[in-house]
C-alpha cells in the first residue's frame, strides 16, 4: 500500500514547492496535483519534480482544455524527468470522450516515457482505463464505488490482454474545525456535477459524507485506512482552510504514513 499527497493547482507555486518537500520528508510515496488550471498544474509539477525525488502525478488534465500533443510539447520543453511523471488525462467531451481518451493515451505512450493515467467515473470510461492505462485514478471515490469499479476495469484489461492497471484514488481529507467551511464548499461543487451526483445518490450519500474529517491524526487515520483497504495507492487530497504552508503542512503531518 502506497500513500501520496495531493493539492490543488491553484496553490501558489512557492507554497506548493515547500509542501512537496515536506511531503517527501514525511514519508509519502508521491506528490499529486489536479489538472485545472493546467498552466498552474504544469508549473507545480515542474517545481515538485525539481525540488524532490518523489514521483509526481496529475489527476487529471482535461483534454477539452489541453490536448495530448500540447502535453507532449510541455513535457519536452520543460525537460521533465519522464520516468517519475504520472500523466493523468480525462475528458468530458460529449460526444467523443472515449475516442479522445483512447487516442490521447496512445499518443502519450508512443511519445513519452511516462505512466499513462486515466480518470474515470462511468462504466465505459472505467473499462477503457483497463484497456489503455498504466494507472486509473478515481478522483472522488470511496470503498463501495472502488469495489464497483474494479471488476469493470478488470474486464477491460482482460479484453485487451493486459494486466490490471494500478488503482489510485483521491482520499479527500480535512482537519476540523478549521477546514469545515472549505469541506462544505468543495462538497457542494461536486454534488452539482451530474456524474458525481449520480454516484453519491446511488449510495445514499452526499459528497461531504465521503470526506475523511477529524481534529487530529488519531481521528483521521481510521477513515484513511478504511479507504486504503481496497486500494493499491491512496492520495490524500487536501481540503485546507486556506492554501498556505501552515494549513497544508498541518494536513501533511496529520495524514503522514510515518511520524517525524
Amino acid at each position: 500500500m502506497k500513500r501520496g499527497f495531493g493539492i490543488d493547482a491553484s496553490v501558489p507555486l512557492d507554497v506548493a514547492t515547500e509542501i512537496a518537500k515536506r511531503v517527501e520528508a514525511s514519508g509519502y510515496d508521491s506528490f499529486w496535483v489536479n489538472g485545472t488550471p493546467h498552466d498552474g498544474a504544469l508549473a507545480i509539477i515542474e517545481a515538485a519534480l525539481g525540488a524532490t525525488g518523489l514521483d509526481v502525478g496529475v489527476g487529471v488534465f482535461p483534454l477539452t482544455k489541453i490536448s495530448a500533443p500540447e502535453l507532449v510539447d510541455e513535457v519536452r520543453s520543460r525537460d521533465l524527468p519522464q520516468p517519475r511523471l504520472h500523466l493523468g488525462i480525462g475528458s468530458s467531451r460529449r460526444p467523443g470522450a472515449l475516442v479522445e481518451v483512447r487516442a490521447a493515451a496512445a499518443l502519450l505512450r508512443l511519445e513519452l516515457d511516462v505512466k499513462v493515467v486515466t480518470g474515470a467515473v462511468g462504466p465505459k470510461m472505467l473499462a477503457l482505463a483497463g484497456e489503455v492505462a498504466d494507472e486509473v485514478i478515481l478522483t472522488w471515490s470511496f470503498v463501495a464505488e472502488v469495489n464497483r469499479a474494479l471488476p469493470i476495469i478488470q474486464d477491460g484489461a482482460n479484453r485487451a490482454g493486459r494486466k490490471l492497471p494500478t488503482l489510485i484514488s483521491f482520499v479527500r481529507c480535512g482537519l476540523l474545525p478549521q477546514a469545515a467551511e472549505a469541506v462544505a464548499e468543495r462538497a457542494r461543487v461536486y454534488d452539482q456535477i451530474p456524474w458525481y451526483h449520480e454516484v453519491f445518490e446511488r449510495n445514499g450519500l452526499t459528497a461531504a459524507d465521503t470526506v475523511v474529517t477529524g481534529s487530529s491524526r488519531e481521528e483521521l487515520l481510521p477513515g484513511i485506512e478504511r479507504e486504503e483497504s481496497v486500494l493499491e495507492v491512496s492520495v490524500i487530497r487536501a481540503i485546507p482552510p486556506e492554501n498556505t504552508v501552515e494549513a497544508l503542512g498541518d494536513l501533511v503531518d496529520a495524514c503522514a504514513p510515518q511520524l517525524l
